[in-house]
């Protein structure tokens, strides 16, 4: 299923590409009109419906799809841990069908993929029907699985739940990256973190080889529920720090998913959630330059709904063209209730996204806010937008942050 959509994401690269040869604006002088692009094949149904999901509260939303995804689960074997890995085998790797329940005591995490020696690592790491959760008093347990200079990497039917310190996954990638029906449930800083880091960076050395294609990142029919919740490193509960360079742009899909906050109990300051998403560069790796860090990151049929927050919703970087299709935004008692356009803390080189669509999209009170290009003082100044568009579609342009198209 993910090789068909990784396909299909490649001919959509492919297009986009050739899209954003021509300027954003209108042109004064008609075009030769160009030949029909070949149809887009019918995606398959989908069993989550975010619009449906616009009017619920918070409680509803986050029982949508995880008990029933639990429930299709097949048999899995029990063991503490998923175990480490030393040293990569040819050809590939694949885990499946295994339970982990980490006891209290020293493993801070229930599988490493270890760095050894840098070098390209062939074939494809799967995890398959694998769950990791911490046990009630395994309060040392920082990671479902911390992996370093993995290769083409997927997730596929896993769950990840009370990973009590910090991240379901965090995965230093050099390849292409998946997550398949898979569910984050209450894991204390982040549900999953992709950190390219290709390059030395603070005091250590680089985690993973660079990219040698441009890479391709999904998403599909994946749920986050109360994430970063009295974690150590509480951030955004999908993380990427750069899915793509500017030598070789990403492509990220993500589809059929659901981002839902509400914890139990509020942090000291009052809040409720952090944010969903952050699509960033990050360190560890060159400069961007001329070209932005994605060539683009397109979100389809997902619900954000975060009671108050203490961040944007979603937050993006460096992109040819980002689109948010048939969404449901909510923001409850929210004092930054944004989808924010690159937010620049030092690291956007010259870069800057191009073109933003929002396509038939409900939203309670989130706003997209787009941050210009910083003046000589560092400064940005900011242009928000209402991003309700219920059967219409807005376009905006990212360099000027004004609407082009409503």
């Amino acid at each position: 299923m993910l090789e068909q959509q990784f396909a299909h994401l490649a001919r959509r690269v492919a297009r986009i590409e050739e899209a954003l040869a021509v300027p954003i604006l209108p042109q004064m002088v008609k075009p030769e009109p160009e030949p029909e692009p070949e149809p887009e094949p019918e995606p398959e149904p989908s069993a989550f419906n975010a619009l449906a999901c616009f009017d619920n509260t918070s409680a509803q939303n986050k029982n949508i799809r995880v008990p029933l995804l639990w429930a299709e689960r097949e048999a899995r074997s029990p063991v503490t841990t998923v175990g480490d890995i030393t040293q990569w085998p040819n050809g590939g790797l694949t885990k499946e069908n295994l339970d982990s329940v980490v006891p209290k005591g020293y493993a801070q995490w229930s599988s490493n993929l270890h760095r050894k020696q840098l070098a390209y690592r062939d074939g494809i790491y799967y995890w398959k029907n694998v769950s990791v959760r911490g046990a009630v008093d395994a309060r040392q347990l920082k990671w479902g699985t911390r992996e370093y200079n993995a290769p083409d990497r997927v997730f596929v039917d896993c769950d990840f739940t009370e990973i009590w310190q910090e991240h379901g996954l965090y995965v230093s990638n050099s390849g292409n990256t998946g997550l398949d029906r898979c569910t984050f449930v209450r894991c204390g800083s982040q549900g999953a973190q992709w950190a390219h880091r290709a390059e030395p960076y603070q005091q250590y050395d680089a985690d993973n080889m660079p990219y040698r294609q441009d890479p391709m990142h999904q998403v599909r029919d994946s749920h986050f529920v109360d994430c970063a919740y009295q974690g150590t490193r509480p951030s955004f509960n999908l993380t990427y720090f750069q899915p793509g360079t500017s030598e070789h742009p990403g492509s990220l899909l993500i589809e059929d998913s659901s981002f839902v906050a509400n914890w139990r109990i509020a942090r000291n300051d009052g809040c409720r959630s952090t944010g969903a998403l952050v699509v960033t560069p990050g360190q560890g790796n060159a400069p961007l330059l001329r070209q932005n860090m994605m060539r683009e990151v397109i979100v389809r049929n997902c619900l954000f709904d975060f009671t108050s927050g203490d961040r944007s919703l979603a937050s993006i970087r460096s992109a040819d063209y980002i689109l948010f299709e048939d969404c449901a935004f909510i923001a409850r008692d929210h004092k930054q209730p944004h989808i924010t356009i690159d937010k620049d803390y030092g690291n956007l080189g010259d870069t800057k996204t191009k073109l933003i669509e929002f396509r038939n999209c409900r939203s309670s009170s989130v706003v997209l806010n787009i941050l210009l290009a910083s003046d000589a003082s560092g400064q940005q100044r900011s242009r928000k937008h209402t991003i309700d568009c219920p059967g219409k579609t807005l376009r905006f342009d990212g360099e000027t942050g004004e609407l082009l198209e409503a």
